[in-house]
This record gives structure tokens, sequence and C-alpha cells, in this order.
């Protein structure tokens, strides 16, 4: 994957609890509102199925309703009782900045009189337009937090309810359509505890960007256009295309699962931070030349030698580059993508001024082979080596 095109997940849209039929799915309910008791499976009496098996359909799906139906009791504290056009009437918020809060977390819009919002829903969509109409935050940044934390809360969402059917399958042998009721059954036991997890990583995490965000205001001479000095580097697995096709889904799975654990596991123990994953690639950053030498070189030695993934190829730049959304841009980061993709499988890939910077920073702390000169697209010829540990210690994982 090429860094200067970045693609992102989007947040999963929550449908209204205005359609006629309930949810389908329990990925559809998960965004509706509980269907009244006297509502009926849509058509299912008038298909050709046998009645037995219309029978069983029926208490499936009563038996999801019933289980959507409470988690969203929990999780929604109160019915849906305001439109747009109420919010704006009765609590002051302008429909605009509603809309754009909606739409931004990366819900289903609505219009101005179809009643969808909660009293939680009030409170929070007041509280931040306030922060708005008292100018203390513009409504581009309004924009822009909600979509952050439409993405990233949606991703969470995701990750925490199919970890929990992940368990569900290999803990207790279900199959995927009763690890998901269990799942959604279970899930109002550990809401309480997972809340306060999520406002306690925030909170740690906010509190590290600021100390990192501080110490850019004494670095001198800054460059305005790019001025973050970071490494980046770009870690996919080799050959996963052919692994996509050779493997089931449950096991394309379970690589991807572990690639990730296991490059995250390295990129922290070496002091860097992950940007993101997108499937057999993963993108990071660390504050220094030598710590980004240390997670590239630790990433291609371990994961090779991991018999359950395949090699790994990295490629590292140190340089300058700009940061938003939480993400990086730039031709440092450009260069370390490209370098990735012509990288031998279990090597690292540097250009001469990474090289240089890291050995300035450890020398003798890495080894940098004889290179050649490769033509990269986009960017041009690069006089590309190998970055192989030298005196460096291997990272302790702990293991």
């Amino acid at each position: 994957m090429s860094s200067d095109i970045h693609g992102t997940e989007s947040a999963p849209g929550t449908p209204d609890a205005t359609t006629a039929h309930g949810p389908t799915t329990p990925e559809e309910a998960a965004g509706q509102a509980a269907p009244s008791a006297t509502d009926t499976s849509p058509d299912l009496e008038q298909t050709s199925i046998d009645g037995e098996e219309v029978l069983g359909l029926n208490r499936r799906f009563a038996q999801v309703r019933r289980s959507v139906g409470a988690l969203e009791k929990v999780l929604l504290q109160g019915p849906r009782k305001y439109s747009r056009r109420d919010l704006a009437e009765e609590q002051g918020i302008p429909e605009r900045l509603t809309s754009v809060y909606w739409r931004s977390l990366g819900f289903s819009p609505v219009d101005e009189d179809t009643v969808v919002y909660t009293e939680e829903d009030a409170h929070a969509i007041g509280d931040l337009a306030a922060i708005v109409e008292d100018d203390a935050l513009s409504e581009r940044a309004f924009s822009s937090i909600t979509r952050g934390l439409g993405f990233h809360m949606g991703r969470l969402a995701m990750w925490i309810t199919e970890a929990m059917v992940d368990e569900a399958k290999v803990v207790d042998g279900l199959g995927d359509a009763d690890a998901r009721l269990q799942m959604l059954d279970r899930m109002p036991e550990l809401l309480e505890t997972l809340e306060s997890q999520v406002v306690f990583t925030f909170r740690r995490q906010l509190a590290a960007y600021a100390a990192r965000a501080g110490s850019e205001v004494l670095h001198r001479g800054t460059d305005e256009l790019f001025p973050l000095q970071r490494a980046v580097g770009f870690a996919d697995l080799v050959q996963f295309t052919r692994l996509s096709r050779d493997l089931s889904g449950a096991e394309l799975a379970d690589v991807v699962a572990r690639f990730e654990a296991v490059g995250r596991d390295v990129i922290s123990v070496g002091g860097g931070r992950v940007v993101k994953t997108v499937g057999d690639e993963i993108m990071f950053l660390a504050d220094t030349p030598e710590d980004g030498a240390q997670i590239a070189v630790s990433l291609a030695e371990t994961i090779t030698a991991d018999p359950d993934l395949p090699p790994l190829r990295v490629g590292l730049a140190w340089g300058s580059m700009f940061s938003r959304y939480g993400d990086v841009f730039g031709p440092t980061v450009n260069l370390a993508a490209r370098m990735e993709s012509v990288a031998r499988p279990g090597t690292v890939m540097i250009d001469p001024d990474t090289a240089d910077a890291v050995e300035k920073a450890i020398p003798g702390g890495f080894e940098v082979a004889e290179g050649e000169d490769v033509d990269l697209h986009g960017i041009g010829t690069v006089h590309l080596a190998e970055l192989r540990r030298g005196r460096s210690a291997a990272l302790d994982l702990g293991l």
C-alpha cells in the first residue's frame, strides 16, 4: 500500500429506528430501536420453507430482538424523543450543528422531523455545540473532532464485539450465530468496566500526546510545511495475496490478528506507536532514528522467525513530515512506503540520509549492507541499502 493515498475505514453507520420491521441481522439491529412485542418477522409465512423451519427462524428472530433491545436499553439510557427541530426549538442547538455532529459520527442522516435523539444525545450534542457557539472552538474543529470520535469509537466498538464473538467461538465452541447472540447477552454486564477503560485509556493517551506536542515547541528551525522530525516505517507480510487464496476466512483472520498483535508489541516496546494497520501492513512512527531502526529491524527479525507468519519486509525513513487526523504525510512518508515495496523478504530497506542519522544516533548499533540505485515510482532514483543489527541488543519482548 502506498502511503500517499490514505484510505480510511468508514465508521459503521447507524440506521434509524423508523423502518416498518425489526432488524434482520444482529449487525442491523445494533443501530435500531428494539421493535415492539407485536412485530412479526416479515413475510416468513409466505415463503416455501416448511413450518418447522419457519418456527425456528421466528424464534431466532425474536431472540435477536430481545437481546438487542436489552443491550440498547442499557446503552442509550432512555428512549428516542427528539428530532433535529426539537433540539433546535427546545434546547437551542442549531439544526446545522446537530446534522454535522450526527453525520460526522458516522451515522445515517435523518431529516429534521425524525425522532431519533435521546436525552443523552441531546446533552452530548449540546455540550460540544455550546463550545462552538461560545467561539471556543470553530465549526471546522467541531466537525474534525466528531469525525475522529466516530471513526475511532466505531472501530473500537467493532473490535470489542468481534473479540467477544471470537472468544465464544474458540472457548465455548459456538457457531457464528450463537457466538454473536452470546456476545449481545454478555455485553451489558461488561459495559461499565469497558466504558471506564475507554475513559482511562483516552486520558493516558492524551497525556502522552500532549507531552509529545509540548516537546515540539522546544525544537528550533522548524519547517512550517513539514514540522515534525520522525522515523516512519511501513512493514507488510510477503505473499499475503497467495495466503488469502489458500486459507479459509477464519485462518486468514488468525494470521492477520497474530501479525497485528506481534507488530504492535514490538512497536510499543521499541518506543514507537502504530499509525494504522491495513490487513497485511502496519505503519509506525518513532521519535528518534535509533528507535525507528530498532523497531524496523526487530519487526523483520521477530515476524520472519515466527513459524505461523510469512516473512516481513520493511521500509524505514527519517525526516520531516506533517501530521493531521491521526496520520502523517509528506515526502519522507512516501519514501518509506516506496522502499518497503521493493524490499526483499525479511529485510529492512533504508536510504542514505536515514542510514547517516541512525549511525550518528547510535554508532555501530546497526550496519548497512552494500546498496544499489533503485528507481522508485513517483520519487526517482534512490540509493537503497539493507539495514541490519550491529552491536545493538535485541528488544526484550518479555516472551
